[in-house]
């Protein structure tokens, strides 16, 4: 499914598409479409994202949220390229127009879209919150959810997931500082949802809701604690 630096997948279960970051400064967001949907191992297309209209959109800085950006998908023709180049697979992208962002890392799949989340990307370079909606026969809509100008409202959002009651997103900080999860709703609005005891300044990651969607877990990286958060979530933003 491509030689580049991988960080996270996301699966479509209607499709059996799966989508892919690239932990880098320039990277691509990369969809897999196997020959046989549930079987990657058969084979398949390795695709990058491109805005339409717009060859090699950079996406790092000069967005504005909430406007939706028409997409296709470019093959990637060789996807096992015999390099030591790690962005020889990213470079094939962008020659085809590709578009570029800044450290895509989570993704997940939630409410009929990919959401991934560039750590790195925005205007202040504090991050960006992207949303993909595959749209019918068309290649869909690229969507920036949410840009931080602030590093006390969010700062390089890493790992993320969807709340199953209500769409809304945790997501998961590895910044400078103290790292918090962060609640943000579909309307965009940011909130701080947990920090950690003083002191610590640990990546935090992992978040996913137990199949009921009463309990968040998330992680703690060091000194690698799991802790869990019990709902009803249904009653707040999540």
């Amino acid at each position: 499914m491509g030689r580049f630096t991988h960080e996270a997948v996301a699966v479509d279960p209607d499709t059996g598409i799966i989508y892919q970051t690239e932990d880098r400064g320039s990277s691509g967001l990369y969809r897999f479409v196997p020959d046989v949907p549930g079987r990657p191992a058969a084979g398949g297309r390795l695709q990058m994202l491109a805005v339409t209209g717009h060859p090699g959109h950079d996406t790092r800085q000069g967005q504005r949220a909430g406007r939706p950006l028409p997409v296709e998908w470019v093959d990637i023709p060789d996807a096992d390229p015999d390099s030591d180049d790690s962005l020889a697979v990213f470079r094939q992208g962008r020659q085809r127009g590709g578009a570029v962002f800044a450290r895509l890392e989570g993704a997940w799949y939630g409410d009929g879209s990919i959401f991934v989340n560039a750590t790195s990307g925005g205007d202040a370079g504090l991050g960006q919150v992207w949303q993909y909606r595959p749209t019918g026969a068309a290649g869909g809509q690229l969507i920036l959810v949410y840009e931080s100008t602030d590093p006390d409202l969010l700062q390089s959002p890493d790992n993320l997931c969807v709340s199953p009651t209500s769409g809304g997103l945790v997501l998961c900080e590895d910044g400078s500082g103290p790292d918090m999860l962060r609640g943000l709703t579909p309307r965009g609005e940011i909130f701080d949802l947990a920090a950690l005891n003083s002191g610590n300044t640990c990546e935090l990651a992992g978040a996913t809701f137990s199949p009921d969607g009463e309990v968040l877990f998330f992680n703690v990286q060091t000194p690698g604690v799991t802790y869990a958060v019990t709902g009803p979530w249904s009653r707040g933003a999540l």
